[in-house]
């Protein structure tokens, strides 16, 4: 996702406004940068064995979401970095769920309200 406007901004070329991604050389180059705490991503269906997938990951948690089945998966990756306890049915873990799934919408529309810019 970054990779290509780091390159264009190396190369001196301004990426363009609807390209997605930032230049990381903010990262080494400034100090106290404001950078994501968070990504989507989506893993489209490969062939017959791989199911689509799409997630939200943070720091401390991953929402996934299978949409061939719809299926909602919760994990706590600081304590359990394996994936090995779903907790999306844990009272206990419903309000980062209810907060996650919903950014998670957010950030879906918008990856596909971008989708939808054609530049020439």
């Amino acid at each position: 996702l970054d990779l290509a406007p780091t390159i264009l901004s190396a190369a001196g070329v301004q990426p363009p406004l609807e390209m997605m991604g930032r230049d990381m050389s903010d990262l080494y180059l400034q100090e106290d940068v404001n950078w994501r705490t968070e990504f989507l991503y989506e893993h489209p269906k490969h062939g017959g064995h791989i199911p689509a997938s799409e997630a939200l990951v943070r720091k401390d948690y991953k929402y996934l979401f299978w949409p061939d089945y719809k299926l909602e998966q919760l994990f706590d990756i600081k304590n359990d970095p394996y994936e090995e306890r779903d907790i999306v049915n844990e009272t206990e873990h419903r309000h980062v769920l209810n907060e996650m799934r919903t950014r998670f919408i957010e950030l879906r529309e918008t990856v596909h309200d971008m989708s939808k810019i054609v530049t020439v």
